[in-house]
Formats: C-alpha cells, sequence, structure tokens
C-alpha cells in the first residue's frame, strides 16, 4: 500500500508584531527576526519528515502593517518548496488578505474563501472558511462532507457555542462527519473531543511575551489510508518564555532569598527569556536588595522582568508593647482603614524611612 499522508498544522504566527511592549527595541528586532525564522524551521522540518500539506489556521500575519521583506520572505519560502502545498486561512488579525494578493503568489499556497472551500488530497479532504460578520451564522448549515473520506475543518476562533467572527460553533459541528478540527486563535496546544471529531488549537510557533509562556510549536497530522491517524505536539520555540513563582516566605535577608531564587531557575536555558515572581509572607525586618535579584536575572537569561509580589508579614499583637516611634507607627496604620496592599507599603515605607534605608 502507499504510504500514510504527513499534515503539519500551524496557526497564530503573528509575524511582524511588534513585541515592543514586553521588549526594548534591540531585543524586540531580534526576536521579530526570531518569529519569522520560526516559519522556516517548522518548514524544514516538514522537508526532512515528509509532509506534503502545511494548513496556516489563520494569523499568519499580525496586522495588515507588514514588512513587504516579511512577506516576500514568507512567499519565497513556499515558492522553494513545490512538493508541500500550503493551504491558508486568513484570521482576525489579518483579514486583509489583500496583504498578499498583491504579490504574485505561488502555485503552492493556496487560500480558504469566505465560501466552505475544500482541497482533496488521495483520501483526505481539507475544508476551511474564512468567517465574516456575513456568513458567520449560516456558514454551518451549507458545510458538506463526504463520509467515506477523512474530513479535517479548517477554522480560526474560539470554540464554544457562539456564532461570530472569531468563534467557532461548536455545537452545530458536532452533527458533521469531521475526523479533526484544526483551529487557530488561541496560543497554547490544546485539544479535546466533540463526538468522534479530535479539536486541535496548535498554539503559536514562538510566544510573543510572558502571556504566551510554555512550549511552542506546531501538531503533525499522520492520517493512514484506512483513515485512521495519530498527531502529536512538536515543540518548534527557538526561546523557551517561562514564568516561575519563587516563595520566599519566613526569609529574612537577601542572600538566603537569592540562594532561593537561583535553584528556582537553575534548570532554565540561559537563552531563555524568565519573568520571576517573588511570592510569600515576609517578616517587617527582612533587610532585602531587589536591585540585586534584577540585576542576578539580568546577567543569566537573554531576557528577564522581576516582579516582588510579597506580602509584610505583620502581626498587630507583636507590637503591642511595643513603646518605640517604630511601634506607635505600626499599631496606628494597622489600626487605620486603609486597604490591606496599601497598609503594607506604607508600612514598608515607614520602617525604611524609620531604619534610615532607602525607600523605593
Amino acid at each position: 500500500g502507499k504510504d500514510s499522508m504527513k499534515i503539519i498544522h500551524c496557526a497564530d504566527l503573528h509575524l511582524d508584531s511588534k513585541l515592543e511592549s514586553n521588549l526594548p527595541k534591540s531585543k524586540s528586532d531580534e526576536r521579530k527576526a526570531e518569529v519569522t525564522l520560526a516559519f522556516r524551521r517548522m518548514t524544514e522540518f516538514a522537508v526532512s519528515n515528509g509532509v506534503s500539506v502545511i494548513i496556516i489556521a489563520g494569523d499568519l500575519f499580525d496586522s495588515d502593517r507588514i514588512r513587504k521583506t516579511t512577506k516576500e520572505f514568507v512567499l519565497g519560502e513556499i515558492r522553494r518548496l513545490p512538493d508541500i502545498t500550503f493551504l491558508y486561512l486568513p484570521g482576525n488579525h489579518d483579514r486583509g488578505v489583500q496583504l498578499i494578493e498583491s504579490c504574485d503568489l505561488p502555485q503552492n499556497f493556496k487560500v480558504f474563501g469566505k465560501t466552505w472551500t475544500g482541497f482533496e488530497f488521495d483520501n483526505v479532504v481539507i475544508t476551511g472558511v474564512e468567517l465574516t460578520d456575513d456568513n458567520c451564522r449560516h456558514i454551518y448549515g451549507s458545510l458538506r462532507l463526504d463520509i467515506d473520506r477523512f474530513n479535517i475543518v479548517t477554522l480560526h476562533g474560539q470554540l464554544g457555542v457562539e456564532c461570530k467572527t472569531d468563534a467557532v460553533n461548536r455545537k452545530l459541528l458536532s452533527e458533521k462527519p469531521i475526523d479533526y478540527l484544526a483551529l487557530g486563535h488561541y496560543h497554547s496546544f490544546e485539544s479535546g473531543k466533540i463526538g468522534k471529531t479530535t479539536w486541535c488549537y496548535c498554539g503559536c510557533l514562538e510566544g510573543r511575551g510572558f502571556d504566551e509562556a510554555g512550549d511552542k510549536g506546531f501538531v503533525l497530522l499522520d492520517v493512514a489510508e484506512d483513515n485512521s491517524f495519530t498527531y502529536e505536539f512538536i515543540k518548534n520555540s527557538r526561546r523557551d518564555i517561562v514564568r516561575v513563582e519563587c516563595d520566599v516566605s519566613g526569609l529574612e535577608d537577601t542572600s538566603e532569598i537569592l540562594k532561593q531564587i537561583e535553584e528556582a531557575v537553575e534548570t532554565l536555558k540561559p537563552d531563555s527569556m524568565v519573568k520571576l515572581i517573588l511570592k510569600g509572607d515576609v517578616g517587617a525586618d527582612a533587610s532585602i536588595d531587589t536591585e540585586l535579584f534584577k540585576k542576578y536575572l539580568e546577567d543569566r537569561f537573554w531576557f528577564s522582568k522581576f516582579s516582588d509580589e510579597t506580602r509584610l508579614k505583620l502581626c498587630a499583637e507583636d507590637y503591642v508593647n511595643d513603646i518605640s516611634l517604630k511601634g506607635e507607627f505600626i499599631r496606628r496604620v494597622m489600626a487605620s482603614d486603609l486597604p490591606e496592599a496599601l497598609r503594607d507599603r506604607v508600612i514598608q515605607c515607614g520602617l525604611a524611612a524609620l531604619s534610615g534605608r532607602e525607600v523605593l
């Protein structure tokens, strides 16, 4: 018999995303290039693993403000691989397919339209539609699928029970003979079942900020002639983006806390983007130099952010009989009706001022 068919399902590449809300300019330019190169890393995987179709389930570009060089690079990469068919579904960020219509499009680059468009490959049929304000309510009724084929349906939006341009109605799809529902829009890998249908968000190829932490990549589908199939997530990201919470409850000084931070990040690669969040309850007398932690992380990783979310551990009883200025100050603030977080901050600043430490 013939070999099985291998298909890549990717989405949400968001090429030419600004990235400047997370990163300084020098780093955001470097990261922008990495996000674009992620496309090439995926196509190289496709070539060496015998993939014949790549589905891009929306948001190839981040907006219609895309550099000509990026556009030409992507189309050039596609043109360079005539044996792979690229099926492109415009998403809510790149509604302007006119972005690319002005270009000379490669033969192996096909676009799903605003009505159901199906592409056939032996026993596999890949059908998709770009959701718009005009079609999003009635489009489900017109989906026709051949029950004997292996049916992949591709859509871009949030899986739920609504009919909107950025929503996919799972109730209206549940009656259809869909084997694999290739979704885009949600930036992390996630999959599940609706009846006999396997649905899957492949996530983005590269995270763009700390709200997109974790492994990123694409999904590799392998469909056999008898319509049985497997799928797996393939990690593709160039850099790890990691959020680390570090509990420093009960620790009293900078050195102890630094040791704790060191242990929390010791397994992370130096070229990662790391956000470290300090958590826990810290005593009023703790002497903590947060600048030192920032510097430690900065020297250790490609990019880092540090956030101190520790709470002040104070017990009013401890200060009932304290006849110092400090005791009087703490009693007064504790008795006030300030919200807790603000009370902590006032006491921290007051204690710092009383002990001659700099107030940050």
